[in-house]
């Protein structure tokens, strides 16, 4: 750009104001509009030695705001010049205001993937779904989403770009009589260990591990001088199982689909549900809906 169309004007903040003035002066810098403030100086340069400026400064300990520009190519008199560059800019605002509210991706954090299924629900009802434009209020969709489910003491929707973060946290249960009279703990269910909390005893599991209706969890004792000493077991164990229901139908669809997932909660007929899956076969001229429910079950 040539001189004399753009001016910048700084604000630098630094004691020696006149030592800077006498700097860019030297390296023919030219400045304009001087003003002298108690620990600041305020001035105008040409847009085409404005690096110049930041490199004088680098070592002089200055802290340097761009608080405004003007001249004959200032971006309000460029644009009324070219109305149809005005005319674009205008476009790219609006389109980025509507994407602005586009959701490509839905993610729970914290413990919200133990609650996917409830919220997931809760979000589609007040059409917030993957892919589509976000319409409903997040602080309303928080206090839809608390009010469902008792087990969630907390939650948070934050948008950030096209992905929507829904993060929730389990509610502290409340806390029940000890029972030292366990030796051992053993699993009621089949299924993944995915949390473990041990107050008394030794845990025989960690997470991840498989195990199966029966399984030991805590065994009542500790070690103590390589021995180990008899006490009480007394803790709690989290374990994903799985419910499988099959469903059958002479017609297919989403509607059919929806049946078979609802049928399938109402027999397992439990609130912590994690995961849904389901399968569709055809046998002997019937569709077969095969719903696999994967649900969290705390033994202690």
């Amino acid at each position: 750009m040539k001189r004399g169309k753009l001016f910048y004007r700084y604000e630098i903040v630094g004691a020696q104001g006149f030592s800077l003035i006498q700097r860019l002066s030297a390296q023919k810098v030219p400045v304009s509009n001087v003003e002298f403030h108690r620990e600041k100086i305020i001035l105008s340069i040409d847009c085409c030695d404005s690096k110049k400026l930041f490199a004088i400064s680098r070592n002089m300990c200055y802290n340097i705001r761009r608080i405004k520009y003007y001249g004959k190519v200032s971006p309000v008199k460029f644009l009324q010049k070219r109305i149809g560059i005005a005319l674009c800019f205008a476009v790219f605002l609006c389109v980025c205001l509507v994407f602005d509210g586009f959701i490509s991706k839905i993610e729970y954090t914290a413990d919200g993937q133990y609650f996917a299924n409830q919220i997931e629900e809760v979000l589609k009802t007040n059409g917030v779904k993957e892919n589509s434009f976000l319409t409903a209020d997040l602080k309303s969709l928080e206090k839809a989403i608390y009010s469902k489910n008792q087990d969630i003491s907390f939650v948070s929707i934050e948008k950030k770009g096209r992905i929507l973060t829904v993060e929730a946290r389990k509610a502290i249960q409340k806390t029940q009589p000890i029972d030292v009279k366990k030796d051992s703990i053993v699993s009621t269910v089949s299924g993944e260990v995915v949390a473990v909390n041990v107050y008394s005893g030794t845990a025989t599991v960690k997470v991840g591990d498989k195990v199966k209706k029966g399984s030991l969890l805590i065994d009542g004792y500790y070690e103590w001088n390589e021995q180990k000493v008899k006490t009480y077991a007394l803790g709690e164990v989290e374990i994903k199982a799985q419910f499988n229901f099959d469903y059958k139908s002479f017609a297919s669809g989403e509607k059919y689909k929806n049946r078979a997932i609802l049928l399938a909660k109402e027999s397992l007929n439990s609130e912590q549900i994690v995961k849904t899956e389901v399968a569709q076969n055809k046998k002997d001229g019937q569709i077969i809906y095969s719903v696999t429910l994967y649900y969290l079950v705390v033994v202690g």
